[in-house]
């Protein structure tokens, strides 16, 4: 339409040109079917993909489909519509000679669109390939970092903790308890996984267990906690360390003193379908900073691992907090 508007208003104030209606809206009806078949099909299809002599053939075939049409517009339609045509007759030289003229503009003018367009479409793609890069470059980089932060040798660990825990048994058993279970918790996270990058599901409940036996410990068996696990979890596979970050949010942000209100730890299993679900009251005063980074990569990894498998429903209500996962192992 733009482009219409513009070439005629040259043409009217130069005093050149009447404009029928019938003849623009025609003749440029033709003139776009024209420049978008040839930009958006021929050149995709047969150009782009080397072939060229598929290419010249259809382009012929278009040019004089393109010709017969105008023939038609000028000698049929034209007049039954109007009688004030402004352009030549067909029988004139001067007719056809605007026919091929006008046929190769607009061919000319979809080949530029069409390398524009497309220029522009593999800048685009080589632009998100290049921050995809640089992405996965920084992902590995800080994938590095970590790696060379978590170089504790796990035989000086252990070795270590079993060192404590002989010391501290003759004089605090409570102590020595602590140490033991700490000495679980690190194993646990720290060995390899079993199968396919997952755990047997009996050892990912131990490794809650354990969490909040430890934390028990810390505060002397004051913590209100209600944990049941239903149902035969016997032969299940899960991926390791993704309850245990739903667990340690209701222990960072959770108040765990009241005896109305424990804190809820259920899981439980029907068939092959894992149900997970916690609810704490929420803890007055200040609150501790947090950045939700755990949460986000155990749905990350969930994704990954569970592709359509999984839901996860986060209900933060006034005074509580729940987290409800069910999974198909």
């Amino acid at each position: 339409m733009l482009y219409i508007l513009y070439e005629h208003s040259i043409l009217i104030f130069s005093g050149q040109l009447a404009i029928n209606y019938w003849e623009v809206i025609l003749n440029f009806t033709l003139y776009s079917l024209l420049f978008y078949t040839n930009a958006n099909l021929l050149l995709p299809r047969f150009y782009a993909r080397s072939k060229y002599i598929q290419y010249i053939l259809s382009l012929v075939i278009l040019s004089l489909l393109f010709a017969a049409l105008k023939y038609a517009i000028n000698v049929s339609i034209l007049p039954a519509l109007t009688n004030e045509v402004l352009r030549s007759a067909p029988a004139n030289s001067l007719f056809w000679a605007q026919v091929i003229y006008r046929g190769i503009y607009f061919i000319s003018l979809s080949f530029g669109y069409w390398f524009a367009t497309n220029t522009i479409q593999l800048e685009r793609q080589k632009r998100v390939q290049e921050q995809k890069l640089r992405l996965a470059e920084q992902s590995l980089m800080q994938s590095e970092l970590t790696f060379l932060k978590s170089q504790i040798n796990p035989h000086f660990l252990f070795n270590t903790l079993n060192f404590l825990y002989a010391q501290a048994y003759p004089h605090s058993e409570e102590t020595a308890k602590g140490i033991l279970l700490l000495s679980d918790i690190m194993r646990y996270a720290l060995k390899e996984e079993e199968h396919d990058g997952k755990v047997m599901l009996e050892s990912e409940i131990k490794h809650l267990k354990n969490y909040i036996d430890i934390n028990q410990l810390r505060f002397n068996n004051k913590l209100q906690i209600q944990y049941e696990v239903l149902g035969s979890v016997q032969f299940m596979m899960i991926l390791p360390l993704v309850l245990i970050t739903f667990v340690e949010n209701c222990f960072k942000h959770g108040d765990l003193f009241d005896p109305d209100n424990p804190l809820v730890i259920q899981l439980k299993m029907t068939e092959n379908r894992l149900s997970f679900f916690t609810r704490n009251k929420k803890r007055t005063g200040p609150k501790e900073k947090t950045t939700g980074i755990g949460l986000i990569n155990t749905q990350k990894r969930l994704d990954l691992a569970y592709p359509n498998r999984y839901s996860l429903d986060v209900h933060d209500e006034q005074d509580y907090f729940m987290y409800k996962l069910a999974i198909d192992l």
